[in-house]
């Protein structure tokens, strides 16, 4: 099969890292994978794999605005250069492209919806191009999709993302732990509180640095670390940058591979105020990290309270707090919690099952656009 995966952006997240691991498990089992994007620091990763990738001037949050109608034209020649058999879409402006592209080649499109869209635009009602089939990353997406943009419930499909689970099971990862902490600057005396993501509002950064703040006067001796960047970045200093314990506070790009900085952290935070699934919350997991999330939308399905990991109120630093300084104090309750996190993850969230999971969505909707098209042709 030939498929054409479509997204805005390849910047450090978790669509682009969806599209990249997409993509190799789709050429590991025999499909031609076209990417086309608005660019990105991913696209090394892609080419590294031997991907095909394109990038086109569709880096924009206006998905009717001139950038989508000028894509039109040199994607469809595309399409039929190449021989597309299917278009997947990632985002909300290539939603809108993929749709577009369906109309006028034929070609069936599929949509990957990642979280929750403002369901009261006038947009979402006319044009919701959610294509012929629609993944759902969890069920709460799944349930957005159905209850509040009134996409068919037997055409949706829920696949959760999936990670590549031999590569946390490696004990040796890249950089040393001691290499590492030297690089960013960590204490090797101090526990590392921590989190790996986009840095922006909706990711709940700044809970977890109030946290910080309230474990350190509630006499805790840690250090924060978080991993990424993004919009939030200068206003997330700045916060930081006020409090007495700015000193143990990091803010690091991202230089390493993600497993190490995984191999450094001794509780995993995910604070967000919403999120469609949580992939960096599964790959903490599989690394063995004790995790304390927000209990919200995807993430209340990956962790189930006490069990594998801890879910407290989103927006509540106190709750986080208060979470993070049990797990800190109880070592038998940290490894009880990582080692069940792990299995959780290893089980239930690997890559092989949500690819072939796609591939049997991209069957169903090229299926039905043959038995549509043959229909046609004999009327």
């Amino acid at each position: 099969m030939k498929i054409l995966l479509l997204t805005s952006h390849l910047d450090m997240g978790g669509i682009s890292m969806y599209i990249v691991n997409l993509s190799r498990y789709l050429k590991k089992l025999g499909h031609e994978v076209v990417v086309v994007s608005g660019g990105g620091s991913l696209e090394e990763k892609l080419a590294s794999n031997g991907i095909n990738s394109v990038v086109m001037d569709i880096r924009t949050k206006f998905e009717f605005g001139l950038k989508t109608w000028k894509a039109l034209l040199p994607l469809k020649k595309l399409i039929e250069a190449e021989g597309i058999d299917i278009v997947h879409s990632q985002t909300r402006v290539t939603n809108v492209i993929g749709s577009l592209l369906d109309l006028f080649t034929g070609v069936p499109h599929v949509a990957t919806c990642h979280g929750s869209f403002k369901h009261k635009r006038l947009s979402r009602r006319v044009f919701p191009c959610w294509g012929r089939r629609t993944v759902a990353i969890s069920s709460s997406v799944a349930e957005h999709l159905t209850k509040d943009l009134g996409v068919a419930a037997g055409n949706v499909h829920r696949i959760y993302n999936g990670i590549e689970t031999d590569k946390y099971s490696s004990k040796t990862p890249g950089l040393s732990a001691r290499d590492l902490r030297n690089d960013i600057g960590l204490d090797d005396r101090r526990p590392v509180i921590g989190t790996v993501g986009r840095i922006s509002p909706v990711k709940g950064h700044r809970y977890l640095i109030d946290a910080f703040d309230i474990l350190i006067k509630k006499g805790v001796d840690a250090q924060l670390l978080i991993v990424g960047n993004g919009p939030d970045e200068g206003t997330l200093k700045k916060l930081a940058a006020r409090l007495p314990a700015a000193d143990r506070i990091f803010i690091d790009p991202g230089k390493a591979a993600i497993v190490d900085y995984l191999s450094i952290f001794d509780v995993y935070c995910m604070p967000s105020v919403d999120e469609g699934f949580g992939l960096s919350l599964v790959e903490a997991m599989a690394a063995g990290r004790p995790c304390v999330a927000s209990d919200i939308g995807g993430l209340s399905e990956i962790i189930t309270d006490g069990i594998d990991g801890l879910l407290v109120p989103a927006c509540d630093p106190g709750a986080l707090a208060k979470a993070v300084k049990r797990l800190l104090e109880d070592p038998v309750l940290r490894e009880r919690i990582a080692s069940a996190g792990r299995e959780r993850a290893l089980k239930d969230f690997n890559i092989e099952k949500c690819v072939s999971g796609t591939v049997e969505v991209y069957e169903k909707a090229v299926s039905e656009a043959y038995l549509r098209q043959r229909s046609r042709r004999k009327g």
